[in-house]
């Protein structure tokens, strides 16, 4: 299901509605003119990307761009689209063929898919300088909480991941010392919290009254809306469908050091 919601012509309107609102704040508060430097445009990353449609995007649209995911069957996804699709549509799956509840037909969940809708190879053909779009596999606080990655990003865009952390304030933190100052940090998604229901983990489960303010800590929301519906990975054909009350925001960094450290919880 997640190859139709990234890549299938029927996971088009899910995609604008989580990926558009991410793209549109980019694209007003990054110009490309005023970020770049030198040759190169203005730097991009994705945390918690899947198989990789929100980077490709942002690439296609002339940003520097890299994704971040820590699931393997992702990356493996990833990987084939990314790197082995030669043509549109080159390969026929089957993602609902073990849904056999809320069917319509008596052969809906028999459905296939072709996927990709656009071959990355083809379509990144001939962009200038080449290495401007790549992934980055592993924990997203391991991988970016380096010296290396400190304001080092003009951008930070998030759809459905920062409630997959333990600790959401990490990942606040996190992200605010990836970005440059004037920088931008935008982010789509509900606060299910991945491991809430999980009894043998911990959990930080904040409201987004209370997750606002340590936002403000490090940035200026510009724009936000609570109540932007979006689904994932739905059967358009069944009955039932799940639609999530997401919460938008576009915030831009200012110029507070992030200071002390968070506990992680997972750890002993």
């Amino acid at each position: 299901r997640q190859f139709v919601r990234d890549w299938a012509v029927e996971g088009a309107g899910e995609r604008e509605r989580c990926y558009g609102p991410l793209l549109t704040a980019l694209e007003k508060y990054v110009p490309k003119e005023k970020f770049m430097r030198g040759n190169r445009p203005p730097k991009v990353m994705c945390p918690g990307s899947g198989l990789g449609r929100l980077p490709f995007e942002v690439v296609r649209r002339g940003y520097e761009s890299q994704g971040n995911e820590f699931s393997y069957h992702m990356l493996l996804g990833s990987q084939m689209i990314l790197n082995c699709s030669q043509f549109p549509l080159q390969f026929e799956i089957y993602p609902f063929v073990l849904g056999l509840g809320q069917r319509r037909g008596a052969h809906d969940h028999l459905a296939g898919v072709r996927v990709p809708d656009v071959a990355p190879g083809q379509a990144l053909m001939g962009i200038d300088p080449p290495d401007l779009f790549s992934m980055a596999a592993g924990e997203f606080v391991e991988v970016y909480e380096s010296e290396e990655n400190r304001e080092a990003w003009d951008a930070v865009l998030s759809a459905f991941f920062v409630d997959t952390a333990k600790n959401i304030v990490m990942y606040i933190r996190c992200i605010a010392g990836m970005i440059r100052p004037g920088g931008l940090f935008a982010n789509l998604g509900p606060l299910l919290y991945h491991y809430a229901e999980m009894p043998e983990e911990m959990s930080l489960e904040l409201s987004w009254e209370e997750v606002k303010p340590l936002l403000e800590q490090y940035f200026t929301i510009v724009e936000t809306k609570e109540d932007h519906d979006a689904s994932y990975t739905t059967n358009p054909a069944c009955f039932s469908h799940i639609q999530y009350h997401c919460v938008f925001f576009a915030a831009i960094r200012n110029d507070v050091p992030v200071e002390g450290q968070s506990n992680p919880v997972f750890q002993d």
